[in-house]
Parts: structure tokens; C-alpha cells; sequence
């Protein structure tokens, strides 16, 4: 499985992309593992609490997982999995 990552996120797990071999069946599942592999990523992901960061998005093949079964969405090693740290701008 594939899994993309942009801006911010890309200096901790060292480049634009990461090949997860046997990945598990769900988005959680994913960030978890994700979390323990890549040092730093986990506190750009999560809040103190342990929930996705509120303004951290999450795609599973070109959809947002907020609009799908959040975390639990599911996934198979075909999914392409997208993550944006938050995006800050002004006028």
C-alpha cells in the first residue's frame, strides 16, 4: 500500500511516499503502525488525547475518511492513502 504524505510531513518519514507491506485493514491501524515506524509523526498526527488532530486530513483513494467511517474506515494493500498536516494561510 501506498501512502502519501505532503508539506510537513514529508521531512519525518523521508520523502513524498511510504510502501507499507501487509498494511492493516484500517485507517487507524495504519496510523498507528505508521506512528511507532517514523519518530515525530505521531505528534503531528495526534492530539494529546490520541485522536487525529482536527485539522490533519486523511484520504482513502481520492476520499475524505470524515466522510466515509472516520478511523475505521477500511482499506485493502490496493488503497492509496493520502495525509495533509494542517494548512494555515491568511489574507
Amino acid at each position: 500500500m501506498q501512502i502519501r504524505f505532503y508539506a510537513t510531513l514529508r521531512p519525518l518519514v523521508g520523502g513524498r511516499s511510504v510502501d507499507l507491506i501487509d498494511p492493516p485493514d484500517t485507517v487507524s491501524g495504519i496510523l498507528e503502525r505508521l506512528a511507532s515506524e517514523y519518530e515525530g509523526l505521531h505528534d503531528q498526527l495526534f492530539d494529546e488525547d490520541g485522536t487525529v488532530r482536527r485539522f490533519v486530513a486523511i484520504m482513502v483513494d481520492g476520499r475524505d475518511i470524515r466522510h466515509i467511517d472516520g478511523l475505521e474506515s477500511r482499506v485493502s494493500p490496493e488503497s492509496e492513502l493520502d495525509i495533509f498536516p494542517p494548512v494555515a494561510g491568511g489574507a
